[in-house]
């Protein structure tokens, strides 16, 4: 049977040697120093994770993230996707640096809910308690945020009831997720067991996950689901913001590692995207070209912030950015982001994910400013002028930060916004395509009166819209009066029939090749005759000679006939049995070639093996 939903997920956060482990431990009996090396060294290296029980029977995931400043890259990979923070603070040392950057890095990925526990009351007397808890309150008070200020000790577990009620309080507002959406799993570990093979871990951002579901990395892969934990129990389904361990068949141990995600439908990387940064307060200010540091997820990489004008960004400051990575990531529109610099290694700011595929060589304020408002009347008639005129469900739902279903309703609340197949435009733009594509199929049959229809290509072409939503509007323009659509092309509905003079001079055309039998004549290319080839009554003979159909068979026969009775047939044994000149028996014996009848070999052709019996 599958887990009930984690109601909370809940990331640890504090300067090292503060006790979250230890508080982690009393809270839920579980020792979150994983590795050898930190039970050594007495700090946390990677994020370690528990499941906690609330006093209301909530389930909640407790993610104990590093303290220690060099290990800030995984206590951002331990952030993200975290509903609420335990921020601790030791009531024997107070507001430390590394207290600073993680609330900083919790507020940059919008984690604004939480509780602060002031620790280690039992190493302290009640004076230094009560001193602890006005810095911490000054503190949070600096960083604009209201929350309960709660004194425990992991030690002797003082306090310890009160902190689970506040906990408890804030999972009676769950953050919302996306239960039935996309699939995100960002991977912070991967290792191979004995008897089971590949695991992975990560907390699950969105969507649920089954037992047999297929998944796919961002760089193309498909493993599928043999098996699932959720806090190292068998489940039959992840939900979201549960700690979950996937058994994965098919794909290779050294194909998936940290870093990577895995998604229930294929999203493509982005080296390049358009965002909203911010700059915190202490830093010094951000030059246009600057190269930084990027968490997001449980990836860290380099990039290059482009900024408007070029200028610089100022502490405390925000403005849109181009940002150019140099590897890629899996984005979507609403990401968030730490931004760290290179040197010395500190928190320097972050920002959102605006636009995960920006086109043009600068970012359009316009487009962005519509992507922010996240109003879809706003965002998509631009998204579609962008896209070229169209875009499907899947599309739309990526430009608009939502699932299929959520685009679909936000598209109807569009003015003028229409389907067409699986497109969605703008009236105005079908409209306009309609008009060109008229126009283009009066002119042509004007000026091809003997054959007047376009390509399917073509009159896609004509329309001046992408291809897909160009063949919408001839499927819808299938059925009108204004067009006919058949297997010789496409057509305005008022061309299908041949002037009477034109049709006359083709029959006079006719008869004259019937009369010229197998020396077929040379002809320049007229209205006329491209009727003929149209009717199918004449065909092309060399580079231009033209004979009746009738002629042509006939002379086909008559190479068959050679070649069965004689193992195959010459240019001069055609030209006696056709009692015609040298020019005309090569340009037939060329023919039968095009037609797939004959094949050369030396100076003889003979029977292809379709035509040998």
């Amino acid at each position: 049977m599958g887990e009930r939903p984690v109601a909370l997920t809940i990331g640890t956060a504090g300067h090292v040697d503060h006790g979250k482990t230890t508080l982690v431990r009393r809270l839920t009996g579980t020792d979150t120093d994983r590795l050898e090396e930190e039970h050594r060294r007495g700090i946390s290296i990677v994020p370690g994770y528990a499941e906690l029980v609330l006093p209301g029977g909530r389930r909640a995931s407790l993610v104990d993230v590093p303290g220690h400043e060099r290990f800030v890259k995984n206590m951002v990979a331990g952030s993200t996707g975290v509903d609420a923070f335990l921020l601790v603070i030791a009531a024997d040392d107070g507001v430390m640096p590394q207290t600073r950057e993680h609330l900083d890095v919790l507020r940059i990925l919008g984690v604004e809910r939480g509780v602060v526990a002031l620790s280690k009351i039992d190493a302290v007397d009640a004076e230094t308690v009560e001193l602890a808890r006005l810095e911490a309150e000054e503190f949070l008070e600096e960083s604009g945020i209201r929350v309960p200020i709660v004194p425990v000790s992991g030690v002797t577990g003082e306090g310890v009831d009160a902190l689970l009620a506040a906990l408890d309080e804030l999972a009676e507002s769950p953050a919302a997720r996306l239960a039935s959406g996309l699939v995100r799993l960002p991977v912070d570990r991967a290792f191979v067991l004995r008897g089971i093979g590949l695991v992975v871990t990560g907390t699950l951002w969105s969507g649920e996950i089954r037992v047999g579901d297929t998944l796919y990395t961002g760089s193309g892969l498909r493993p599928r689901v043999r098996g699932i934990q959720n806090h190292g129990r068998p489940a039959e389904v992840a939900y979201p913001g549960a700690r979950t361990a996937l058994d994965l068949v098919g794909i290779e141990a050294q194909e998936i590692g940290p870093g990577e995600v895995l998604l229930s439908r294929p999203i493509l990387a982005t080296g390049l995207f358009d965002a909203r940064i911010r700059l915190l307060g202490p830093s010094r200010p951000l030059r246009h070209g600057s190269r930084v540091r990027l968490h997001h997820g449980t990836r860290s990489v380099n990039a290059r912030i482009r900024l408007p004008g070029g200028g610089e960004l100022e502490p405390g400051r925000d403005s849109y950015a181009r940002v150019r990575l140099e590897e890629p990531l899996v984005l979507l529109r609403g990401d968030r982001f730490v931004l760290r610099s290179l040197a010395p290694q500190v928190t320097i700011g972050g920002g959102t994910v605006l636009d995960a595929a920006p086109a043009g060589r600068r970012p359009d304020p316009a487009w962005l400013e519509a992507l922010e408002s996240g109003d879809p009347v706003r965002i998509i008639p631009q998204a579609l002028a962008r896209a070229g005129g169209g875009m499907d469900v899947g599309e739309l739902a990526l430009v608009l930060g939502k699932e299929p279903e959520e685009a679909v309703s936000a598209a109807e609340r569009v003015p003028g916004l229409v389907r067409a197949g699986p497109m969605y435009a703008l009236r105005e733009t079908l409209e306009e395509a309609k008009e060109r594509l008229l126009e283009t199929l009066e002119r042509y049959a004007r000026e091809h009166p003997e054959s007047p229809e376009l390509s399917v290509a073509e009159a896609r072409q004509a329309t001046g819209l992408p291809a897909a939503l160009a063949d919408a509007l001839l499927e819808e323009l299938s059925g009108s009066s204004e067009v006919r659509i058949s297997s010789r092309g496409v057509s305005a509905a008022g061309a299908a029939g041949v002037p009477p003079e034109l049709e006359a001079e083709a029959r006079r055309l006719l008869e004259d090749l019937r009369g010229a039998g197998h020396e077929p004549p040379s002809l320049e290319p007229t209205p006329a005759l491209a009727l003929l080839l149209r009717w199918e009554e004449a065909v092309k003979v060399g580079e231009s000679m033209y004979a009746t159909r009738e002629a042509a068979e006939k002379v086909i026969e008559e190479i068959k006939t050679a070649c069965r009775e004689e193992g195959g047939i010459s240019l001069a044994r055609l030209r006696d049995r056709l009692r015609t000149s040298r020019k005309y028996a090569q340009a037939w014996l060329e023919y039968a070639d095009q037609r797939g009848v004959t094949v050369r070999t030396g100076d003889v052709r003979i029977l292809t093996r379709k035509h040998r019996q």
